[in-house]
């Protein structure tokens, strides 16, 4: 597998094309069957951060919020994104009844970050590697299957599937297929806290 394969997959799948502390809403609403909790996206946050292979890996800037005990808000809505992303594609894998084999999900663990990729994946914890592995994995399987329609159907998926941002973190921008920072000044101004313990 190419270099960095899970920076060339994420960055296809990214680049097409904070609120009151009292909200309690999710992170994410997307369509009517995915919804993605702050507490699962906070984790993940924390997790990527925690992995100075996978924020350099995938160029993602500091993930350091100006406060202490933050994160800065274009990392989280940039995890957020790729959350996104993967649910869509896990979504689609199951509506195409795809199957992944060893094989498939070995490839992707060898390769996902290149030579680095043992140290990433340690980086990330066993179980979080697994389910990071998995996630890609089912991308690339949904990828090969579609074929040539794949790009079609992801230009539109991100286009017309219904993204509910939580305010907190922005909104999603259906021309890019990202999430873009709230408009206008936030509390803190650039930051979003950590999950509580």
């Amino acid at each position: 597998m190419p270099r960095l394969l899970l920076l060339a997959a994420l960055v296809l799948a990214v680049a097409l094309g904070a609120g009151c502390a009292e909200d309690v809403g999710p992170a994410a609403q997307v369509g009517d069957t995915i919804t993605i909790s702050n507490t699962d996206l906070m984790d993940e946050v924390e997790t990527w951060a925690d992995s100075p292979g996978m924020v350099s890996g995938l160029e993602m800037g500091d993930p350091a919020g100006p406060g202490p005990g933050s994160f800065a808000t274009s990392f989280v809505n940039g995890v957020l994104g790729f959350r996104i992303g993967f649910e869509l594609h896990n979504e689609q894998f199951e509506a195409l009844s795809l199957e992944l084999t060893p094989e498939e999900v070995e490839q992707v663990r060898s390769g996902i970050f290149g030579d680095q990729s043992a140290q990433v994946l340690d980086e990330l914890g066993e179980d979080y590697a697994d389910q990071l592995v998995e996630d890609v994995a089912r991308q690339f399987a949904v990828q090969q299957a579609m074929g040539e329609e794949y790009q079609p159907w992801l230009v539109d998926t991100y286009s017309t599937v219904d993204v509910e941002v939580n305010p907190r973190y922005g909104s999603w921008d259906k021309a890019t297929g990202t999430v873009v920072p709230p408009e206008g000044p936030t509390t803190p101004p650039t930051t979003v806290p950590l999950a509580e313990p």
